[in-house]
């Protein structure tokens, strides 16, 4: 589980950096998918790089690791949500899970797969946290 713990964690520290440096850019890539109105929209996009980032460095240094898990476990099921959203609306953009600074477009049925992983392993992971 200490594998888990940390390439979760690790995972989500990475996916947080550009982010936390270019909030104006994970701005855009949040609007893209027309979810949120303008005022929660750049307040999200200041916020939500730094839960992912203390989530992860929380995890990696097992302090609350429960309640990282579960942040982590609820973002990673959110952003599936607003990716089948997008695809169901017929939206194709780059999703600004890992970086902002892509032009890749990387919306699809692969991205949902990975986040379903990534949400498998939260949940072994609060299985295993659960019985200590």
């Amino acid at each position: 589980m200490l594998f888990l713990r940390i390439g979760l964690g690790l995972l989500f520290i990475y996916a947080s950096l550009d982010k936390v440096w270019n909030p104006g850019l994970f701005a855009k890539a949040v609007s893209n998918y027309r979810i949120l109105p303008v005022p929660l929209l750049h307040i999200t996009a200041i916020i939500l790089p730094w839960v992912e980032l203390l989530s992860g460095l929380a995890l990696v240094i097992n302090r609350y690791p429960r309640a990282a898990n579960i942040l982590i476990g609820s973002m990673t099921l959110t952003f599936t949500l607003a990716i089948i959203s997008a695809m169901m609306r017929g939206l194709d953009f780059n999703c600004g899970c890992f970086s902002v600074t892509s032009e890749e477009v990387n919306l699809g049925v692969q991205k949902i797969f990975e986040n379903l992983g990534i949400l498998a392993g939260t949940i072994i992971l609060e299985y295993r946290l659960s019985k200590r």
